[in-house]
């Protein structure tokens, strides 16, 4: 296995999961500067240091070392809704967040988001990347560096994910946001 080609996939990995280089070195109990080395083909990790990556996201450690790319990427491609998305976060009231596609090497993450009325998540975050998303049902506020905007049914939305953003619904209608990330 060439150390740049797991570096990447762990990078793509650990990127695709939102987590950063501190977050996952806490986690697993290494240093951050440990984990950057391994992430640049600069260090190669014991197998005791893979299985605690692969068991903190949840893949196998086969994801990680496998050299062909095909093999990181989809055996099929179409999904049933109640067969293959993964409640991944509920927060009761709030939203519930769907993952469509549960392949954590992709880098392109897939969500479906549903939102009560008067839910969303309603503090402000930031992170690296790109977000996309089409309101399939009702209508949210999006509101990106303190500017507003209503989306309706039909319409979508696209921004940087390094501002800061929260989305709310203020209808008496649940909303559905059909939600692309694409992490940097």
């Amino acid at each position: 296995m060439n150390n740049n080609i797991l570096g990447e996939k762990l990078r793509n990995l650990r990127k695709s999961q939102g987590y950063s280089l501190n977050q996952l070195a806490k986690a697993i109990g290494k240093t951050k500067s440990y984990i950057s080395m391994i992430e640049n083909g600069k260090a190669v990790p014991s197998m005791a240091t893979l299985k605690a990556i692969t068991n903190f996201f949840g893949v196998n450690i086969s994801d990680l070392l496998e050299e062909d790319e095909k093999d990181i990427h989809l055996n099929k491609e179409s999904f049933q809704f109640d067969k293959d998305a993964e409640l991944i976060y509920s927060k009761k009231d709030l939203y519930n967040l769907y993952l469509l596609i549960k392949n954590p090497l992709l880098k392109m993450k897939t969500y479906l988001v549903e939102i009560p009325p008067g839910g969303g998540y309603h503090q402000e975050i930031k992170h690296e990347g790109e977000e996309f998303g089409y309101v399939l049902e009702g209508e949210i506020e999006l509101t990106l560096n303190n500017q507003t905007h209503n989306i309706t049914s039909g319409n979508y939305f696209y921004f940087y994910s390094h501002k800061k953003h929260k989305v709310k619904n203020k209808k008496n209608t649940p909303a559905k946001v059909l939600w692309i990330y694409l992490p940097k």
